[in-house]
């Protein structure tokens, strides 16, 4: 499986700032405490869910808009570092509105157009083979967000202490 790129003009990026910014993320903060002010950004709650990766092979996170909530769907075999930053990818489309990007489409043609109608989703989000703006921009904020995830360490005394950081 091949991960196509292209060069970003960069436009995203003040986006993704200004989504993360929007959540006055107060230094660092647990997956829980990160989950809980992007439920209350997004407006309703979200629900993660394991799902069997053989059941979506090519999808790392998958995001579900329904009127009353959001589901994101994370592969359960996958390590928690992998598991978490697909999370926050996910959390940067919604916190960013976005309207779709390809990614169900590209892995998935037609599995939900049927189930999807019938279940009430009203916006399917993965990620794509096919890194589009809407791509990176999801995954800068994830990037970002990340970064609010780690402990934040004291600041090293010397330059060449901080080469190897």
């Amino acid at each position: 499986m091949a991960v196509r790129f292209r060069k970003s003009d960069g436009g995203g990026q003040a986006a993704s700032k200004a989504a993360v910014a929007a959540l006055k993320l107060d230094g660092h903060v647990t997956f829980e405490e990160l989950l809980a002010v992007v439920t209350k950004a997004h407006g309703k709650p979200i629900e993660l869910r394991d799902i069997d990766h053989s059941v979506i092979p090519a999808v790392t996170g998958l995001w579900i808009e329904k009127d009353k909530k959001s589901i994101i769907l994370l592969p359960a075999g996958d390590n928690r570092l992998h598991r978490t930053h697909a999370a926050c990818h996910e959390f940067g489309h919604i916190l960013l509105r976005h309207q779709g990007c390809g990614g169900v489409e590209t892995s998935m043609p037609s599995v939900f157009q049927h189930v999807g109608s019938r279940k009430g989703i009203k916006r399917m989000l993965a990620r794509s083979l096919d890194w589009n703006e809407t791509e990176r921009a999801a995954e800068h904020v994830a990037y970002l967000l990340s970064l609010a995830l780690l402990p934040h360490e004291r600041e090293s005394p010397s330059d060449f202490e901080r080469t190897f950081m």
